[in-house]
């Protein structure tokens, strides 16, 4: 099949979640700043697509995965790619980059590494770490011929010594084995907040928002990140400005990543070493308990193995605040 483009374009797809598409924006700038004579396109949640700002050959195509397939497959083939990228891989994206490689253009998908996840799970203690999911997307692409040199982890996101005069604090998450109670995470900010840092609160759904209304009236320090109306843009011009973002396993923690926002992590049922710790942080900036029974999930889904989430439940606001101060020092 002839190309209607003769400049090379990369059509990548990834319609969810929130954090795995700012993982992407990370790898996707690399290898669009160290080929720029290739297009890269990534097919996604609009609502990211400050994330991928600043580089002149990368774009992203607002897609909704609600959308019927041949709805989204009429949006994909306006971009005409020259390559195709699942950073996705599920049935979706397959039947999508199916149509292209049927029409003869070249495509790779992400490996997921299955087998190596249901050993982790199976026996933590004595399972490497799994493959970073940024490398994952990263081989994906070079599958297709293209490399990206500078993408590279050595270089830590540094934490500046406290005071802190601004600190982020994120205190949702989608699952309930990747989420802190609420409450702590409140005695967390006060107390912060009672030592003179300025601290923004970041939440997505409504019923958060609330919430979060709700705790700045504990102290003049405490603030939404973003108001009524205001947009994710708004959100990252708050994250530009953090000392630090303490957060859970969630999309937050990404999206401090990628903005080269040190991040403190509070970690349940998921662990770092599954492959979606946030790119470039410190190891040693995750909060966790040693318990033999985590993680039990990957990515945060499905029951408790004992039914009692001590993961999340036994670790204390005493311990938590005890961490922050010391990373401080």
């Amino acid at each position: 099949m002839k190309k209607k483009n003769r400049i090379p374009h990369v059509l990548c797809l990834r319609f969810s979640a929130l954090g795995d598409v700012a993982i992407a924006s990370v790898v996707l700038k690399a290898f669009a700043r160290d080929n720029p004579g290739v297009f890269f396109t990534l097919a996604g949640p609009g609502l990211l697509a400050p994330l991928f700002a600043g580089v002149p050959n990368l774009f992203l195509l607002s897609v909704d995965k609600k959308q019927p397939l041949r709805i989204i497959l009429r949006s994909l083939r306006k971009v005409h790619p020259t390559h195709v990228a699942d950073l996705h891989s599920v049935i979706r994206s397959f039947f999508l980059r199916s149509f292209f490689f049927i029409s003869g253009t070249p495509v790779a998908f992400l490996h997921k590494g299955r087998s190596a996840r249901r050993r982790l799970l199976k026996s933590s203690d004595s399972t490497p770490a799994l493959v970073p999911v940024y490398r994952l997307y990263a081989m994906t692409l070079e599958r297709l011929g293209f490399h990206a040199p500078s993408l590279v982890e050595d270089n830590i996101i540094s934490l500046e010594r406290g005071p802190w005069k601004t600190i982020g604090i994120a205190p949702f998450a989608l699952h309930k084995g990747k989420q802190w109670p609420t409450c702590r995470m409140r005695q967390v900010a006060v107390s912060l907040a009672q030592e003179g840092a300025r601290i923004f609160l970041f939440g997505g759904g409504s019923e958060e928002k609330a919430q979060m209304e709700a705790w700045t009236a504990d102290h003049g320090n405490i603030h939404l990140a973003a108001g009524a109306g205001d947009g994710f843009e708004a959100e990252l011009a708050v994250i530009k400005i953090l000392d630090v973002m303490i957060s859970m396993d969630s999309a937050n923690m990404h999206f401090a990543s990628a903005m080269g926002i040190p991040v403190i992590s509070i970690w349940g049922a998921t662990h770092p070493k599954a492959g979606f710790y946030g790119w470039r942080q410190d190891p040693q900036r995750a909060v966790q308990l040693p318990m033999d029974c985590r993680p039990c999930t990957i990515f945060g889904a499905g029951p408790c193995r004992k039914s009692t989430y001590e993961c999340m439940e036994d670790l204390t606001t005493e311990q938590v605040l005890s961490y922050v101060r010391t990373a401080m020092e």
